[in-house]
């Protein structure tokens, strides 16, 4: 049986900056409305703690999958294409890791147990739990990266950046908008915000790439 990972596209394209933008962009918006879209239906609907945190943990995965699929069509046949499947598949995983760690404080404070953080070990596990939400994905990402991509390391640390960028503005739109508002006016200041977060996200990643990405390769890991 042939094995699609060992097959190699025979004149691969450079990286396009424009491409990656267009379409991380597209795939970075679609997919933040979901768990954006959960979070304001739980509070809307008035749902308990225990039904909210899988809901938008759930969203949240969907999300990984749908950024996954753009990231991977944006490098597809290019000097550091990644089997799609496999990148969708792994960026869906290391976003519910992310979304789940991400609900954990909000949950238990919406169950009357709000987490001690006076208490140290509880102290540095937020930390660890912090530092793990935000490195999850590019790590996961990078199992993949790094056989196609010298110095595969440094995607980390761009797409780290890019995801603290992404959570600090979610978090402040999420302290700024009341989810009791009409749908006819939360909904356009909900895509305004979604697509401005995935643009810069799209952005920060992609002048990542376009500086780590090799100008012309021979024979790249297949994206089939």
């Amino acid at each position: 049986m042939r094995d699609d990972l060992t097959e190699r596209p025979r004149n691969p394209r450079p990286f396009g900056l424009l491409l990656w933008t267009v379409l991380v962009t597209l795939g970075a918006a679609i997919g933040l409305a979901l768990p954006v879209a959960a979070f304001v239906a739980s509070n809307r609907l008035d749902m308990p703690a225990w039904v909210i945190y899988p809901t938008i943990a759930l969203a949240g995965a969907l999300q990984g999958l749908v950024l996954g699929v753009a990231q991977a069509l944006s490098l597809h046949r290019t000097v550091i294409a990644v089997p799609r499947a496999g990148w969708a598949l792994i960026t869906m995983a290391g976003a519910l890791v992310a979304w789940a760690l991400g609900m954990l404080p909000a949950t238990f404070a919406a169950l009357d147990e709000p987490l001690d953080l006076t208490e140290r070990p509880l102290l540095w596990g937020a930390v660890a739990g912090a530092v793990l939400l935000v490195l999850i994905v590019p790590l996961a990402q990078w199992l993949l990266l790094r056989r196609v991509l010298p110095g595969a390391w440094m995607w980390v640390v761009v797409e780290a950046v890019a995801i603290v960028v992404a959570l600090a503005t979610v978090w402040g739109m999420s302290l700024a908008i009341d989810t009791k508002r009409p749908l006819a006016d939360l909904g356009p200041t909900l895509a305004g915000g979604a697509g401005a977060v995935a643009l810069a996200f799209a952005l920060i990643t992609g002048f990542g790439l376009m500086m780590m990405a090799p100008r012309r390769q021979a024979t790249p890991l297949s994206t089939r």
